[in-house]
């Protein structure tokens, strides 16, 4: 069924059960797939947004809600014990998105992992493609963040960074689409592949995943640029967090090289080297 039309088929069938079960309808959203499914989510100091991160994936017939709360020194942890029966994984010290979500998927028991951010609420009906994507055969379903960037000369160093990546493990289709932003999905096989630990480096999880031939696209679009909570460390055209993820970046590049040469996917052409 053509993405576009199966929230509404899902509401729809939904809302007839309810009705002839003559119980009251609640606003839950089916999911394409008969597999199990966690959501994993990391939380720092997310009080203001947790909740509707929590209202959305009740929605979603889960098996496994697990949040990663880490530095947080508000209401956070309070707040998703009250309102949910999610497991919550607490750290006092902060560990950064990319290591929580290693432990959240580490920790999973489901077959199919789902990933978010706790200060970014995404709607339930947004998140099926991901795990319909999954059901058709991908190992990872990445956001499609392609129309949210613009043209090439007015790209940030992060986004061009992670297009030069994609292309130099002969992935161009991919475009500066990464494991970097959420959402995005994959089988706990791929991550049992890929590795827990180089998880926390997504560039380097994503060089893994491409060489082991991993089934890897981009599912569905949700803008993450526009919407993207500003903090202080994210602020700017050379902030803490677009160096960390250049970093993370050059990480990958230094994976990619040992494991395809120095000339990564790119071929010599008519360059004869052994004629000197």
């Amino acid at each position: 069924m053509p993405g576009k039309l199966y929230p509404q088929a899902a509401a729809k069938f939904m809302e007839g059960y309810f009705n002839t079960a003559n119980v009251y309808y609640k606003d839950w959203m089916l999911i394409p797939t008969a597999r199990s499914v966690a959501a994993i989510v990391t939380v720092m100091n997310e009080k203001d947004t947790v909740p509707s991160v929590l209202e959305q994936l009740q929605r979603l017939p889960l098996h496994e809600m697990i949040f990663i709360v880490n530095g947080s020194t508000d209401e956070s942890f309070e707040i998703i014990r009250n309102q949910s029966q999610a497991t919550i994984v607490h750290y006092h010290a902060p560990l950064g998105h990319d290591v929580g979500r290693a432990i959240g998927a580490k920790l999973a028991e489901s077959e199919i992992l789902l990933f978010l951010d706790g200060d970014f609420p995404v709607f339930a009906e947004h998140l099926v493609p991901f795990l319909g994507a999954i059901e058709q055969g991908m190992d990872i379903a990445l956001n499609n963040i392609s129309p949210y960037i613009g043209l090439f000369a007015g790209r940030d160093p992060v986004t061009v960074v992670k297009e030069f990546l994609n292309r130099s493990m002969a992935k161009s289709e991919l475009r500066s689409n990464s494991l970097t932003a959420i959402p995005h999905a994959m089988t706990k096989r791929a991550a049992e592949m890929i590795g827990y630990s180089n998880l926390t480096v997504p560039p380097k999880a994503q060089v893994i995943a491409i060489e082991k031939g991993l089934k890897i696209g981009a599912a569905a679009n949700v803008d993450v640029i526009s919407r993207n909570r500003v903090r202080m460390r994210n602020v700017g055209r050379s902030n803490p967090v677009s160096n960390l993820i250049l970093g993370d970046h050059v990480e990958a590049f230094r994976s990619a090289l040992d494991l395809r040469g120095s000339r990564l996917s790119f071929p010599d052409r008519v360059r004869r080297r052994e004629f000197t």
